[in-house]
């Protein structure tokens, strides 16, 4: 027999094997698994999952009129339970988080690419617990994250001279202003002033490959385990090339900003940062080195990527939303007048404008299926088994869009979230966006600063205004989703406001960048 031959009778025996053990897994206690789509012998629901280029939120909505708020499908053993109702997303997932609190393990993400070791899918046990603990002291509470109000607000209004500069460029400054603040925040660096940043841009490749790794049902590996045991150059293996590449950016990710901190910190140059407070009180063995570094890359590409993806949302908003964008200008002119950028402490006197970064929050949520949870025990639900080990998809997009908790949803309008003689607030939608029970997102605090910051300044000096080409509202698939791509105008209010921009340097100069050295490093 050939080698080719013996290969492929090798596959094929794990393959029946893999599959003889999934049939034979228990059926519970007789109940049913929650209802969903017929699925094909062996192979379940392969067919059913999200194709190329649809939103998965949308997809899983089909589900709902279909099969109800709790529905399933399973591929070779895996049952994924999808939640189109936000009472069974909050009964389960933070009701009974003391199941309800693990991910999912993906070959790809987690073993490929390496993912496991980042807060945002590590299983729920000891090590996640480091994780947290070490993420909590920093920015868990606004009393806490109150320390990063003078860079949040410097870095915005670097962004307003970057953008006066070249206002062509909005996704470039968005992304630079982002991953700067938070950088800033956890490694004490220092971006570019002005053009492109390696750091900055390592983090944006880092949060590419989780939006692509961690997709549910994307990556063979993940519906057929049994592809790990293939020789590479198999028919089936392709995917671990663009793991391998996606593990080095990760890689680099988490050991090179940590050599830089390091560096500086035996050289007695280090600024303040997360990461250097973090080595100076709890010390460098080798765990605690790990999670350090583990913990640094979690905050920052938990807090970039998101960042990026509200503020392009938002500047979509405001293209489309003309009548929005003047009555935002308004409450900021009888405020805070012209002489001065809004700042962190001017929330409460700009109740719209904090409407329209909740309105942002919720006409489209970065992450519209959420992040996946795992069951760690067998379960019931509404009559329903939900077996150990099942994946759980809420439809955060659904629960933000839900005509009869938000009326007229696709419509951008903050008014919803501000209270008349007439008019109750509508729920805010940050119960949802940032996540459920034990896993809901350590810096939302941080995220929401950032987000408001940047609103109240931009509007105070820029008009947002439609090009020829009026943008197409759609929006990218991925457990993070951006909007397509879309050009728009942005210019200076007046010239008035042009001066505004341009003295803000003299509040808020540029710092010399660290580039340089990261590069060498890098």
């Amino acid at each position: 027999m050939g080698l080719v031959s013996t290969l492929a009778l090798g596959v094929f025996g794990l393959f029946i094997a893999y599959v003889v053990r999934t049939l034979l897994k228990g059926q519970g206690d007789g109940r049913p698994l929650p209802p969903g789509p017929k699925g094909l012998p062996i192979v379940g629901n392969v067919s059913d999952m999200p194709k190329p280029g649809v939103l998965e939120c949308h997809h899983w909505l089909e589900h709902k009129d279909k099969y109800g708020p709790i529905s399933s499908v399973t591929v070779l053993g895996q049952t994924m339970v999808i939640l189109n109702d936000t009472k069974v997303a909050f009964e389960l997932l933070r009701d009974r988080s003391n199941i309800y609190s693990s991910r999912p393990h993906q070959n790809f993400s987690c073993d490929l690419v390496g993912w496991k070791n980042a807060a945002a899918m590590s299983p729920y046990n000891e090590y996640w617990k480091s994780l947290r603990k070490n993420i909590t002291q920093v920015a868990s509470t606004n009393v806490s994250v109150s320390v990063f109000d003078r860079v949040q607000e410097e870095e915005a209004a670097h962004f307003l001279m970057n953008m006066l500069d070249s206002p062509d460029k909005l996704f470039d400054h968005i992304r630079t202003e982002a991953g700067t603040v938070i950088l800033k925040i956890t490694y004490g660096y220092i971006a570019k002033n002005r053009g492109k940043d390696a750091l900055v841009d390592l983090v944006g490749k880092a949060m590419w490959t989780f939006a692509e790794s961690t997709v549910t049902g994307k990556w063979a590996i993940d519906m057929f385990p049994f592809l790990k045991y293939l020789p590479d150059g198999f028919p089936g293996t392709a995917y671990r090339k663009t793991g391998r590449e996606m593990r080095q950016i990760l890689t680099d990710c988490a050991e090179k900003p940590y050599a830089f901190v390091k560096k500086q910190m035996a050289e007695n140059r280090a600024r303040t940062s997360f990461l250097s407070q973090a080595i100076e009180t709890q010390g460098t063995d080798p765990y605690m080195e790990h999670v350090h570094k583990w913990t640094a890359l979690s905050l920052f590409t938990g807090g970039a990527d998101t960042t990026v993806s509200s503020l392009m949302t938002f500047f979509l908003a405001m293209t489309l939303y003309p009548d929005v964008q003047k009555r935002a200008q308004e409450e900021l002119d009888r405020v805070i007048g012209s002489s001065r950028l809004p700042v962190a402490a001017d929330k409460d006197s700009l109740p719209y404008i904090h409407a329209v970064m909740l309105e942002t929050h919720r006409w489209h949520p970065v992450t519209p299926m959420g992040l996946p949870h795992m069951c760690d025990a067998d379960d019931v639900c509404q009559g329903y088994r939900i077996p150990k080990g099942a994946i759980l998809l809420p439809n955060t997009w659904w629960f933000t869009h839900d005509p009869a908790v938000y009326p007229d949803p696709m419509t951008f309008n903050p008014d919803r979230f501000l209270e008349t003689a007439t008019h109750k607030p509508e729920p805010d939608p940050r119960n949802y966006i940032f996540g459920y029970g034990r896993r809901i997102c350590p810096g939302r605090y941080v995220a929401d600063n950032a987000l408001f910051i940047t609103i109240a300044q931009s509007l105070a000096v820029f008009n947002v205004t439609p090009t020829a080409e009026k943008p197409e509202l759609k929006f990218e698939p991925g457990v993070i989703s951006h909007p397509i791509p879309y050009k728009t105008n942005i210019q200076s209010r007046s010239e008035a406001h042009r001066r505004l921009i341009e003295q803000s340097e003299e509040k808020y100069p540029w710092e010399q960048d660290d580039a340089r050295e990261m590069e060498k490093i890098l």
